[in-house]
Order: C-alpha cells, then structure tokens, then sequence
C-alpha cells in the first residue's frame, strides 16, 4: 500500500539535514573507545570513556569539557554508567585488577572509590545495566566466554556464551524486569547476531537469532550491539544483514523474550563497517534509531514501538565513525556520540517530517501520525497545517519550492508538481 501511495503524491526529494554540527567533548582516544552513556533521571547526560594512550578514565556531564576520574590506570578500558533506583550512579571500567566502580549519589557531579568488584578480567566492561530491584549487571567477554556479572560488585558470574566467540554485547532490563542480553557471534554455524533472555541470577533462560539467516549472513561486528528497552514492555534490537556487506539495518522488536517484528529501518548501500548502530529510547517511549551510512550519521524516530519510522535525517561526518552511541531527550531529539579515530565528538538530532503533495493538498506527519501547526512557505505564501496536518496549496504556483518547519522537527522542503 505504501508504494502504491508513493506513486500517486509527491514526496520530500532528499533526506533533512537534522543537526547543527558535531561538538568534540573528549580527545586522546584511540579509534577502539566506545563511550559509556547515560541519561540520569535528573536529566543530565553523563559520557564515560577511556583514554588507553592516557592511562585516564575521563567523564563528560551535560556536554562539558571531560574530567579526568582516574589517572595511572595501566589497563584503563571500556567502561559503563548505570543508574540504580536510589539515584546512585555506578560507572564500572577495568584496572589491573579488573573491574572496578566509582560511585555518584549527586547525579555525576562528584564521585566516590574505586571499588573492586568479583571480576579479576582486566578486560573491557561491555555493556551493564540495572534490574527493577536496582542489582546491577555488567558483561566482558573474550575467548571461549561471555561473562554476565550479578550485583553490585559482581557477586555471581555465569559464562551465557562458552562457544568462540561472542563480541560486543548488550544488555537490556524490560519493563517487566526482563533481563535480556544481544551479541555478534563468530562461533562456527553461528556468526550471526544472537539474542538471550536472562533468568534471576544472570544465566541463560533462552537463545534464538532474530535475523533467521543460516551462517556468513551478517559482517563481521566489533562494535556494540544495541540493545534498548521501553517502558511499556518492548525491547529493541538493531541489526544488520548482508554478506560481504550490509545492505539493510533492522530494528526487532521482543516482547517476553518472544520476537514479536523485524522492522527494516534503512537499506542501500553500506560500505566497509557500515552500518555503525545505536538505539535510544526516552520517557515517552519513542524510540530513537541512529546509524552511519554513506559518509553521514542518519536517525529516525518511532512512535509506534518500532512497528514504523518517520522520516529520515542525516549530518555528514566530519571523518571516518568507529563506535555511535546515543541517548534520546525528553524534548523529542536525540544525541549521536561517536568516535573519530582520536576524538570523540556528539551532535543534536531533530526527528524528521514525512510530506505527503495530492493534487493541491499537502499533509504532515510524523510517524505517521499528522504534525499541526506546521508552517508551509514559499512563492510569498505562509500557510499552516491544521489539526489533521493538512494544508491547502491554491494560489501556490506549480513547481515553486516550499519549505515545511515547526519548532522541535528538522525542516523539509517539497516542489509543487
């Protein structure tokens, strides 16, 4: 149906710019540190990461210049923030005796440790995060071993992937108290993405793949696997299929551990690593899907709990993306972090508009559901979009350029057949 609409209306010719430009907030990086975010219930964003040149596990709050937490760490690697229900706020990363947290009770302004946790693996912290009862959960993984750690200081353990190997894990906590953990697996007959429920103590309950491809389906994934959950039961997996390249991202949609949609989100040409991914979800439950293609990070936003993405925006990327995170803002946006070989640098989002032309009709919609309020100029006319997110075009001259705005979305511009 959708294509069928598509050829009888006219639609946005390209994709919006949806950004400003890319802030840099952290430097010294190598092009391996994927950083650790957080939105606090406070509203604050809080970045974590590493500097292995530096030997620092350096911090960045609301977009400020990062501050150095922990200097001479020999081993310092990946790290995670996580927030508890008391409001305590747990960054775990790993020294030379493994993995260690700090600890922030005022929302990231000041930190208490290091505290040793049970881990002695000096390797990375994948990914963490938090059950309804405010236990925390971390992963590292390497040979032969996905490790799930339970507790605040990882009081139990359970290997949820012996086969070699399973890469760039993350874990989610649903709305229902779900514990749930994705991955990129080169295990033989399984180099595919992977997907697991966690039982109470952080043992495997269940594996399946979303993708259904047998194996050498997907390219081969290093960087972080996302995983995000909202707060009316759904988690989200993004995704990629195609071998020796991807040619589609797609977004599953898990309610209970069972795989209730695989929703394609963009497809076309993906070169070397592409697509890089991140999911977001903010307190409304939109959920926020942001990847890099073609020389630009790309985002779209779904009202729908995955089942649909409204239009799509794009910023160029000021170099070659290593690692994409993101963290979606009440106000509707969401925020891209990103790694570019040295630097680490974030950028502002605003979701897209569809625009739909029939005959002297133009409509508005977000998600497809209809944006009023929206301005229409162009050819010396304002018009405004009523509250089914139409407006009329007579007196708009055939072939005059419009540009189509409201406050919260990126622009769009149409030609009036």
């Amino acid at each position: 149906m959708k294509l069928l609409v598509a050829a009888i209306v006219a639609l946005v010719v390209a994709p919006t710019a949806g950004a400003a430009g890319w802030a840099t907030f952290g430097s010294n990086v190598q092009n391996i540190v994927d950083p650790g975010v957080l939105r606090t219930r406070a509203g604050s964003e809080l970045v974590s990461f590493e500097s292995p040149a530096g030997n620092t596990i350096s911090l960045s709050r609301n977009g400020g210049a990062a501050r150095v937490l922990v200097a001479s760490d020999p081993i310092a690697g990946e790290t995670r923030l996580v927030q508890q229900p008391s409001g305590a706020i747990q960054l775990y990363f790993p020294n030379a005796d493994g993995v260690a947290r700090l600890t922030s009770t005022d929302d990231g302004e000041t930190w208490t440790g290091p505290i040793q946790t049970q881990s002695h693996d000096v390797g990375g912290v994948r990914a963490a995060a938090v059950r309804s009862d405010g236990t925390p959960l971390f992963t590292q993984d390497g040979t032969g071993f996905v490790n799930v750690f339970q507790g605040l200081d990882g009081e139990t353990v359970h290997n949820v992937f012996a086969p070699c190997c399973g890469y760039a894990e993350s874990l989610a906590v649903d709305s229902t108290g779900l514990a749930q953990i994705a991955f990129w697996s080169n295990a033989t007959g399984l180099e595919n993405f992977v997907y697991q429920t966690l039982d109470a103590t952080g043992a495997t309950a269940a594996q399946s793949t979303p993708t259904g491809y047998a194996a050498s389906a997907t390219i081969p994934r290093d960087d972080r696997v996302p995983l995000a959950a909202d707060a009316a039961g759904n988690t989200f997996l993004g995704y990629s299929l195609g071998y020796p390249s991807s040619k589609q991202f797609v977004v599953a949609t898990y309610r209970g551990g069972a795989l209730a949609r695989k929703t394609t989100v963009a497809t076309g040409a993906f070169g070397g690593a592409d697509p890089h991914m991140a999911l977001a979800v903010d307190g409304q439950s939109r959920l926020w899907a942001v990847w890099t293609q073609g020389g630009a990070a790309w985002a779209a936003r779904s009202r729908t709990h995955g089942q649909s993405f409204g239009a799509h925006v794009r910023i160029a990327l000021p170099g070659s993306c290593y690692q994409l995170e993101a963290l979606a803002r009440a106000d509707g946006s969401v925020v891209a972090y990103a790694n570019f070989g040295s630097t680490l640098a974030s950028t502002r989002l605003l979701p897209g508009l569809t625009v739909r032309v029939q005959g002297r009709t133009v409509a508005v919609s977000d998600d497809g559901f209809p944006v009023a309020g929206a301005t229409i100029s162009g050819a010396g006319r304002t018009l405004h979009t009523n509250a089914g997110g139409r407006a009329g075009l007579a007196g708009v001259p055939r072939g005059a350029a419009m540009r189509v705005s409201k406050p919260g979305y990126a622009a769009a511009g149409f030609r009036l057949p």
